[in-house]
């Protein structure tokens, strides 16, 4: 006996999903609206094609970097306020409490920043 074709394979992805095997048609994308230009969009789109605004998830590299000098300056400056004797004739605690400042300001970015938004990043 020869092995036929499998009943499944000239069927739609829908219908072969089915119990009863009637084909049904594709459900329509859904559109929504751009955040930034407000055009219509695929929701599950992550690049606008009109306004080519992208969303992003977490701090993009500018944010990291100016938040992390702010936290070093933060710490020296509190540091230089509270005690002022470490910068007299430069002490070795310096170089950590730096560290400690850009470590603190880079956490203080990933939470700032944290979760998805859309930003126009390229000059197009």
């Amino acid at each position: 006996m020869k092995p036929g074709p499998s009943p499944f394979a000239r069927l739609t992805r829908t219908a072969a999903t089915r119990l009863d095997h009637t084909p049904q048609a594709l459900p329509g994308r859904s559109l929504s609206a751009c955040p930034c230009c407000h055009q219509p969009m695929q929701s599950t789109a992550s690049l606008c094609p009109h306004c080519r605004a992208e969303k992003h998830y977490g701090p993009v590299r500018r944010e990291n970097l100016i938040c992390s000098l702010c936290g070093l300056a933060l710490i020296l400056g509190l540091t230089r306020l509270l005690f002022p004797q470490l910068f007299a004739p430069f002490s070795l605690w310096v170089i950590p409490l730096m560290l400690a400042g850009l470590v603190a300001g880079f956490i203080f970015a990933q939470f700032r920043f944290a979760g998805d938004r859309w930003l126009h990043l390229r000059k197009d």
